[in-house]
């Protein structure tokens, strides 16, 4: 009870925009204590001026809207969470393993996330900064990642997956496969890095544009397994666009983003 309690008192701390018990239920099953703590400080700084709905939810983060006051600007942002208690992070080692930036050999298993956190938030200022369409990274601080809403009035722009056979309808498909490889053109030679799970999941499309997500598990080109990963990466777009009468031979496509 006496935790319950202290749980409800950070919650109250925060500037959520809706404080209706639907949003205080789902804000109560997503985040644990010490997010909790991280938010507020978050909130404190004023970086994040009011906390809205949520944009996603899985196994391993949350994704929020949130209202941004940064260097002197306000906009939009999505506040993206790993969950500290309940994460499920069983693939995480080989995405880490072998990646120069980070050495976790006597780092605690529990604060595993934290690397995590840190991993992406760095691709994506790679990305970013290569002129990949992703979002802008923000900031980041423990297991939370503040970054560049992508949609409108609140609305988070759609996932292409959930487009899926009314993607020609709202976008060229052959345009729109070509932006897409070009942005995983820009972001294997000028970011130098491999996305290593990249589909039709985690790609949002805005103003006929493919915006690129979820980047944690980004490896260097030089990681151990980055062929391989290339390699899954564009075999999915392309088994994906195949549905929409789309045909690219994987190794021409390969060579033109490596610029073999």
């Amino acid at each position: 009870m006496k935790k319950i309690r202290q749980f409800d008192r950070y919650l109250d701390k925060l500037r959520i925009k809706r404080k209706d018990s639907e949003v205080r239920k789902i804000y109560a099953e997503v985040l644990d204590e010490r997010t909790l703590k991280v938010l507020y400080k978050l909130s404190s700084k004023g970086i994040i001026k009011a906390l809205g709905g949520v944009i996603s939810t899985g196994k391993e983060a949350n994704v929020f809207y949130a209202d941004c006051a940064y260097e002197g600007k306000e906009f939009a942002v999505a506040v993206k969470i790993y969950r500290i208690e309940t994460g499920e992070f069983r693939k995480m080692d080989e995405y880490i393993f072998g990646d120069k930036r980070f050495d976790i050999r006597k780092l605690p298993r529990k604060d595993l996330i934290y690397v995590w956190t840190e991993k992406e938030f760095r691709n994506l200022l790679r990305a970013y900064n290569a002129g990949v369409n992703v979002p802008k990274p923000v900031t980041y601080f423990r297991n939370v990642i503040i970054m560049e809403f992508i949609g409108e009035d609140e609305l988070p722009a759609p996932i292409v997956s959930d487009l899926a056979s009314e993607l020609n309808e709202v976008v060229e498909p052959e345009d729109f496969f070509e932006s897409i490889i070009e942005n995983v053109r820009l972001l294997y030679q000028k970011a130098e890095l491999v996305h290593a799970d990249l589909s039709e999941y985690n790609i949002m499309l805005l103003n006929e544009k493919p915006y690129i997500i979820d980047m944690g598990q980004s490896v260097l080109i030089d990681h151990p397994n980055a062929t391989m990963y290339l390699d899954r990466d564009v075999k999915n777009i392309l088994r994906f666009f195949s549905r929409l009468g789309i045909s690219r031979d994987i190794k021409s496509v390969i060579d033109y983003i490596t610029g073999d």
